[in-house]
């Protein structure tokens, strides 16, 4: 028995078979109950590294079966800890895992998760920082996703303040992920800024905040337009928990946005703000404002103006 670990441990260090080989074979020794060498031969793949996340996810859930098996109850739960950091979703099907060994998981994932979510989220603020805005999306979508699973052990306050900050930040690198707009053809109606030409963007380092679906082929005017009534603000309330604006950055924020023909705002880019989470929780709540649409000739037009957003402290 301890000659097949070792020959098993070899085959995963030189990879003869590739790695998916030896994971098979890890797994048959474990559904012999030779639990053991079926430990020596996951331990050996995970110190090969170098598997893609399905295969290492499937390496740490044979690692912790063996060990649970082994009454290595501490060596198991990390190795379940591991796995969350692969997949946080993670659970062990009903069908071919028996009741004691589900609550060992699920206990697991109760203690783990919080601290998971933290990682998870932090990755996502870090491709949002390197401009990886799909990576960003995906990993902002996940936190949603876990703040959701019923595993999660978390204060309600902080649950709340998570999801807003994430889904602002999902919005954002939504929005900069988007492919740029197409230019319109030649003969369209004159758009922003005086004799017809697109206002320039302000300087600075603008951020997207989000977009909602509109007639962006209308044409959009701005406070250089001639014979055009701008709009009137109805709602342009913004709300951020305390807690926030205690851990957070705050000041004065600088929005660009584009207000509908309907008085919806259609789309928020950030200009200016002492923090970019602070300015993607102000952008988030600039969407939700509503104003009396702009008009031209009695008629209600797109309308892109700039403002300051002053946030009581």
């Amino acid at each position: 028995m301890r000659t097949l670990a070792i020959l098993l441990a070899a085959w995963c260090l030189a990879a003869p078979l590739g790695a998916q080989d030896a994971l098979s074979a890890a797994q048959a020794l474990y559904a012999d109950a030779r639990y053991e060498d079926a430990l020596k031969a996951f331990d050996a793949l995970k110190a090969a590294g170098g598997q893609p996340p399905r295969t290492a996810l499937a390496v740490e859930h044979g690692r912790a079966l063996c060990l649970l098996a082994l009454d290595r109850g501490a060596d198991a739960e990390q190795a379940i800890e591991a796995m969350l950091r692969l997949d946080p979703s993670f659970k062990p099907k009903e069908d071919d895992t028996s009741p004691k060994i589900r609550a060992v998981f699920r206990d697991v994932r109760r203690r783990a998760l919080a601290g998971v979510l933290q990682e998870v989220y932090e990755r996502a603020k870090l491709a949002y920082g390197r401009k990886a805005y799909e990576e960003a999306v995906a990993g902002f979508g996940q936190v949603l996703a876990l703040l959701d699973d019923p595993d999660l052990v978390l204060d309600a306050g902080p649950k709340a303040d998570m999801r807003l900050v994430a889904k602002a930040f999902e919005d954002l690198a939504k929005a900069a992920s988007a492919p740029p707009p197409v230019t319109p053809p030649s003969g369209t109606p004159p758009p922003v800024g005086a004799g017809g030409a697109e206002a320039a963007a302000p300087p600075g380092g603008a951020a997207a905040a989000g977009t909602r679906g509109g007639a962006a082929a209308d044409p959009l005017y701005d406070g250089a337009s001639k014979d055009v009534t701008a709009p009137v603000p109805e709602r342009t309330d913004v709300r951020i928990p305390d807690s926030l604006k205690r851990s957070l950055p705050t000041g004065d924020v600088v929005v660009e946005l584009i207000v509908s023909a309907t008085g919806t705002v259609e789309s928020v880019t950030v200009r200016q703000s002492p923090d970019a989470v602070f300015g993607a929780l102000v952008a988030r709540a600039v969407m939700d404002w509503r104003y009396r649409p702009a008009s031209r000739a009695g008629k209600p037009v797109r309308y892109r103006l700039m403002t300051k957003v002053v946030v009581s402290r």
